[in-house]
């Protein structure tokens, strides 16, 4: 998912975080969905994967912050990592990045089909990862969308890339043991958020992989037992596939 234009660059520009690089020297935004989608992948029996972009001019020129990667209107999802790396290229060629950075629209359609979900199978459960330059517009409309899906089988892993400032995202991330408050007071259920920044893989600090999901399990384990949903055994789970 990408950024707006302001401090992103122009994607054909070698300083953008979005260049693509004609030796194949991957950018930020594709070495994350590649360390990353080559983990989670595994997970996903059919390893197809809904793609979105946010803050970016779309086709009919208008400025979309939900908007289908591969750039058909009727099918969001793509075939494995290389679809999602195939559609950002192409994205970046026939979409004019745009301001302002809105993640609100983004998580409330992941929450969606999470949402729907659980009217024909409880034992499903959704990861969206989110990968951004940290400069967010609409924080409280973000707090409101994720304080509402953290009642729903859904985790939002995100990673930031480029120099900016983070602030926000740790602000989301809630790891100071203090949950997100909606605009409404409402208090999130859980925390379904991790950040972690690239600039700190970069530097050798962590594995971005091993940071990004090391909450994940506990995530997912926390929203099944609230709601006393046991895993099949092995021989049930081979009969219904």
């Amino acid at each position: 998912m990408q950024n707006h234009p302001a401090s992103n660059g122009n994607p054909r520009n070698p300083n953008s975080l979005h260049y693509i690089d004609p030796s194949g020297r991957l950018n930020s935004y594709q070495q994350a969905i590649t360390e990353i989608g080559e983990v989670i992948q595994f997970y996903d029996s059919d390893r197809r994967f809904p793609a979105w972009g946010f803050g970016g001019k779309t086709f009919d020129g208008t400025v979309s912050h939900c908007f289908n990667l591969n750039g058909r209107a009727g099918s969001f999802e793509v075939d494995g990592v290389e679809g999602i790396m195939a559609a950002y290229a192409s994205a970046l060629n026939n979409v004019s990045l745009a301001g302002p950075t809105l993640f609100g629209q983004v998580i409330n359609t992941a929450a969606r089909i999470a949402g729907q979900s659980l009217s024909y199978d409880r034992s499903k459960y959704f990861v969206l990862l989110i990968i951004t330059d940290g400069v967010l517009t609409d924080l409280q409309e973000t707090k409101d969308a994720l304080v509402r899906a953290s009642d729903l089988p859904l985790s939002i892993l995100i990673v930031g890339v480029g120099g900016a400032d983070f602030t926000q995202m740790e602000i989301l991330d809630a790891d100071n043991g203090r949950r997100l408050e909606s605009s409404t007071d409402r208090v999130a259920t859980r925390d379904i958020v991790q950040f972690v920044p690239m600039r700190e893989v970069h530097s050798g600090q962590i594995s971005v992989v091993q940071a990004l999901l090391e909450e994940l399990p506990g995530q997912f384990l926390t929203y099944m037992r609230c709601r006393d949903i046991k895993p099949l055994n092995v021989q049930m789970a081979q009969t219904c596939a």
